[in-house]
């Protein structure tokens, strides 16, 4: 099959997904507020009609999670013989995807938009005891996370960009605050959304000063601008700290581990598996046009200081939902640091290992859920012989830790080989510190607090045992499995 006829039928699904979204939006947004208005309250429609538009809006957005799964998988053939047939085994950045000449898509962009799908199915079926799946208000605000994401990840306006980057806060609050078990979740919010937003002015500030002196708002264009040495160094200065609170850089995550504690375990998939991606997608493409080379070397310490403090803290934690809280802070800053090196090949091992870290991070968090529902608690002291009382959810566990742990053939095995081969030759003393902080100290602490639970002496559940996994739990693990398993593949078209 021609490289040519690959891209124009990629071109062509991306075109009918994008359509396809925007008339399941715009259907479900009309039910969704008839439904608010007390005239339409009133006038008593039939189950059976409501049950047919139900479907019809939920096989619609099936139908578009297919068509883009299939121009993915389209665009990964096209990134393989693109690589093998003209480059000459040359490692570079593949080519942007251009469709209606607004919309701009790259190979970063189609992993975020994948995982916007997977992560947003995941995250609701995890809040399901208010949002139920037949529900229009679920269906509704699946369609309008992912048509924002949609845009986000493809628009090639600088402004715009900065716009559906902000719009992307809508859904994480109307999740957190609307379907929070307490007035403490309600104080979790409130620090997700003054540390985001401090971010997002420092973003702004960079954004509005790059249109002033451009006089332009097109990524295409802005790429051919020149930027002096001094203006990329506070444009990056700005760029790293405003996406870093998100990310989160070290020492600005502690909104993090305070927001996964107290808001839901479905808005920690939510945030986790997608919104702290949404960070690092941002500081990817708008630090794409800058042509000239920084002395990155604080930003790599930074990094580094994020990866030690997360990696030691594991060792203390009780909480099993803030020991995966900093587990993932661990990894976020493992990746964030390959951006900072700006070599090719590190980049696209960060890419890499962000759609591992998103299925990682919800199957964990998905994980304690399932613990907390049926013992009402998450602290590591309390929860013993979990394998004796639960023997699903135990090897559930066991699988979660050997796939953090990166056993040799999984993904995370994979992606941090090719992250430590790019760093290994910038510093091989940093890269070794790395290894034995990140998979060695992190490694232990966080899968001590986790056997503890597993293979402790059971002394308080003997009374009344709770019922193992549901069929429900065992299909969202299975479905997290599959795609850890499925990338494990990847690398040979993307390397």
């Amino acid at each position: 099959m021609s490289s040519t006829f690959l891209i124009y039928l990629t071109k062509i699904l991306v075109s009918l997904n994008f359509f396809i979204l925007l008339f399941s939006f715009i259907l479900s947004l009309l039910f969704f507020f008839f439904s608010k208005i007390s005239y339409f309250q009133n006038f008593k429609l039939s189950k059976d009609f409501l049950t047919q538009v139900q479907f019809f809006l939920l096989f619609f957005f099936l139908i578009s999670f297919l068509i883009f799964s299939i121009s993915f998988f389209l665009y990964c053939n096209y990134f393989k013989l693109f690589h093998s047939n003209i480059l000459n085994n040359t490692f570079v950045f593949l080519p942007s995807l251009t469709v209606f000449n607004y919309f701009t898509f790259d190979f970063f962009g189609f992993i975020l938009l994948f995982l916007a799908y997977i992560v947003g199915i995941i995250s609701f079926l995890t809040l399901d005891a208010r949002f139920y799946w037949k529900n229009v208000k679920y269906i509704f605000s699946m369609n309008f996370f992912t048509i924002v994401v949609y845009l986000y990840v493809s628009t090639n306006n600088l402004f715009l960009f900065f716009f559906f980057y902000e719009l992307l806060l809508l859904p994480s609050v109307y999740v957190v605050y609307f379907v929070s078990y307490s007035r403490r979740a309600i104080q979790a919010c409130l620090y997700f959304i003054i540390w985001t937003q401090i971010g997002s002015f420092l973003v702004l500030l960079s954004v509005s000063y790059i249109i002033s002196v451009s006089n332009n708002f097109y990524f295409s264009e802005l790429s051919f601008f020149v930027f002096t040495s001094s203006e990329v160094f506070y444009l990056y200065f700005l760029l790293f700290l405003g996406f870093g609170f998100k990310v989160p850089i070290w020492p600005f995550h502690y909104w993090l581990t305070k927001t996964h504690v107290e808001a839901p375990s479905g808005f920690s998939i939510y945030l986790s598996g997608f919104l702290v991606k949404s960070a690092l997608f941002g500081f990817y493409k708008i630090t794409s046009i800058f042509g000239v080379e920084i002395d990155s070397t604080i930003y790599i310490v930074i990094c580094f200081l994020g990866v030690i403090d997360a990696s030691m803290k594991m060792w203390g934690q009780t909480d099993l939902k803030k020991l995966v809280a900093y587990g993932t802070i661990q990894e976020m800053n493992l990746i964030y640091l390959c951006f900072m090196f700006g070599d090719s090949f590190c980049i696209n091992a960060g890419i890499l290992f962000t759609a591992t870290h998103a299925f990682l991070s919800a199957m964990m968090f998905f994980v304690v859920d399932c613990i907390y529902r049926r013992y009402h608690t998450r602290s590591v002291i309390e929860l013993n012989g979990l394998l004796h009382i639960t023997p699903n959810l135990a090897v559930a566990i066991l699988l979660m830790t050997i796939f953090f742990a990166g056993l040799p053939g999984t993904i995370k095995f994979i992606s941090e080989f090719y992250i430590f081969s790019g760093l290994v030759s910038n510093s091989i003393f940093s890269c070794v510190l790395l290894m034995i902080f990140a998979n060695v100290f992190g490694l232990i602490g966080f899968c001590k607090n986790w056997y503890n639970s597993v293979f402790g002496i059971n002394t308080k559940f003997s009374s009344s045992l709770p019922i193992d996994l549901t069929f429900k739990e065992i299909y969202v693990l299975s479905f997290c499995f599959f795609f850890l398993f499925f990338f494990s593949f990847f690398p040979s078209y993307y390397f």
